[in-house]
């Protein structure tokens, strides 16, 4: 029985390993609407000044002083939350750079503006004469670490140099920790000074090494609030930045079969797809082929005529009631929206409005505190 319950599942991955799909390319737009705001100023990342500054040794869960190791120091300093942020904001102003969306001020100048207005200068008049739309202050809200040491005793077997085993203990050292880090960002209209958004991530890691001599640890807290930065970075791109993106959609398979149609499938597994478009549609349209009509609807907009695709969606779709017609159809018209906002996005239409601030010091100052 269970010999044939395999071969039956090693069918169905065989042939759903044949099934042949084509890749829809499209737009999609980003989170926050930063369409009329494409020139932007990046502040320096504010540290967490609520950091705990470290104990001076590392706490143990059990006595390592038999073992010669009464006082370990502990593996971070309180510079830590400021070598944190410099990262921060080195990776942020990195990626935003990279993505080609944005003409980004470095952070060593937009800091050196924004700290005018604590003395009485316009910070504003200063970012409107360079061009500046926006200005991105990110912050580190919260940062914390807790670590510790600890031994487990191990039997294990050894053989001498006459090959004979024996048991010996083995005592070994371990060092773990828990991070957490909330990181967030907000981005301020240049001309009204208000939030045009604001944003946050909590990330929490961890760390569990095996020492071979505890008081030689690697700075681990360090390597791990960079590595929870930079988790980051993907979101942040996501959320001001308007991707392209491929779906990949499966070709309706030709039942009922029809023989032409075997032609446009080849057509489309050796990467003609225009041309298996084309072929597909001649023969739905002579024939009334369901397969073929929705295959000529997918490839169609495989090849960027996403308009083609859904006329002939929508006209196989009045001649069936067929729900995989139907899916498809709605999906290109998703698609297409998606398409049109992205690009309301890229020509600056329907910006979001910034959002009203109530303070009586200087919005970048209360940010950057």
């Amino acid at each position: 029985m269970k010999k044939i319950v395999f071969i039956i599942l090693a069918l169905a991955l065989l042939l759903s390993s044949c099934e042949t799909s084509v890749g829809i390319t499209y737009m999609v737009p980003s989170l926050i609407d930063m369409g009329n705001h494409r020139n932007i100023a990046l502040a320096s990342t504010v540290p967490y000044y609520g950091f705990t500054r470290p104990s001076r040794y590392i706490r143990t869960l059990d006595s390592l002083a038999r073992y010669g190791y009464p006082y370990v120091l502990s593996s971070y300093s309180w510079g830590l939350k400021d070598d944190i942020a410099d990262y921060a904001t080195e990776r942020i102003y990195e990626t935003l750079s990279a993505s080609g969306y944005f003409t980004v001020l470095p952070p060593e100048e937009t800091d050196k503006i924004l700290d005018l207005g604590s003395i009485g200068f316009s910070s504003r008049e200063s970012l409107l004469e360079r061009g500046i739309d926006a200005v991105i202050i990110p912050r580190i809200d919260n940062m914390s670490v807790n670590e510790y040491l600890y031994s487990r005793v191990r039997t294990e077997t050894r053989e001498d140099s006459k090959g004979n085993e024996y048991e010996v203990d083995v005592t070994y050292f371990y060092y773990d920790a828990d991070y957490q880090m909330k990181l967030s960002y907000t981005i301020i209209d240049v001309n009204t000074e208000k939030i045009i958004a604001s944003r946050s991530f909590v990330i929490e890691d961890s760390d569990s090494y095996r020492l071979t001599n505890p008081n030689f640890l690697s700075n681990y807290p360090e390597r791990s609030f960079r590595r929870m930065v930079d988790s980051t970075l993907s979101k942040i791109t996501r959320q001001l930045i308007p991707l392209r993106t491929t779906a990949e959609i499966t070709l309706m398979g030709n039942k009922p079969k029809n023989e032409e149609a075997e032609a446009a499938y080849t057509l489309v597994k050796d990467g003609n797809i225009k041309a298996a478009s084309e072929l597909f549609m001649d023969i739905y349209g002579r024939t009334g082929h369901i397969p073929s009509g929705y295959n000529a609807a997918l490839t169609a907009a495989a090849s960027g005529d996403i308009e083609k695709a859904i006329a002939i969606a929508e006209d196989v779709k009045e001649g069936t009631a067929n729900g995989e017609v139907a899916a498809l159809l709605e999906r290109l018209l998703e698609i297409k929206k998606s398409n049109e906002d992205t690009m309301r996005q890229l020509t600056g239409e329907n910006a979001s409005s910034p959002a009203e601030v109530t303070s009586s010091v200087s919005i970048y100052d209360a940010l950057r505190r």
